[in-house]
């Protein structure tokens, strides 16, 4: 059977701030570590701080269909990089961002919708755009955690997120840093070309 787009069911799922109550255990994922990151630790994370986990909700079961972790972060440009997107007169280390820490996709909605994790990160564009009401946030990062998940790479060109040439990877990193530019159309151009 073929597997439907979330998009097509998009008013079945919501997204809502990880509280208390819901069925943490019942979330499976193909990655360990982030199954018990939700298990274990994002309420705690969450009370710290530290970071702050948000869950996509099968609204007709309250099934965990996917969740997200995000933290603050900087990331740091070389000339190159920071000339691309910047005016010459921008001259500083390292910029805002936000980092999806950790995004998963339960196994069970996986096998039957694509482009969950897609959504996700349009989602946390969104958080982005609404962060920058009170305090500026240019950038989303991440570290695509290809020791884990060797498509996550693609995954993320496809979704226009552009390698962090400030940072090393190559074929012996465990995670490969990626910037997305949510306001600057030149990232939106990469999607087009991974498409």
């Amino acid at each position: 059977m073929a597997k439907r787009d979330i998009n097509e069911d998009i008013v079945r799922f919501s997204l809502v701030n990880l509280t208390d109550g819901y069925r943490l255990k019942d979330f499976k994922c193909s990655i360990i570590e982030y199954q018990e990151f939700l298990i274990e630790h994002a309420l705690n994370f969450q009370n710290m701080n530290i970071s702050r986990t948000y869950l996509l909700i099968d609204k007709s079961s309250a099934d965990i269909v996917a969740y997200m972790s995000l933290v603050s972060d900087s990331i740091r440009l070389n000339d190159t990089e920071r000339e691309e997107q910047f005016p010459e007169y921008i001259r500083f280390g390292s910029f805002p961002s936000i980092k999806i820490g950790k995004l998963a996709v339960d196994e069970g909605y996986r096998d039957v919708y694509r482009g969950i994790g897609s959504l996700m990160i349009e989602l946390a564009r969104g958080i982005d755009a609404e962060v920058n009401e009170s305090v500026a946030c240019e950038f989303i990062t991440v570290d695509a955690d290809v020791e884990n998940d060797r498509h996550l790479l693609d995954f993320y060109l496809k979704n226009s997120f552009v390698l962090n040439e400030s940072y090393p990877h190559g074929a012996t990193r465990k995670q490969i840093s990626m910037r997305m530019n949510i306001f600057n159309e030149v990232d939106d151009e990469a999607q087009e070309e991974t498409a």
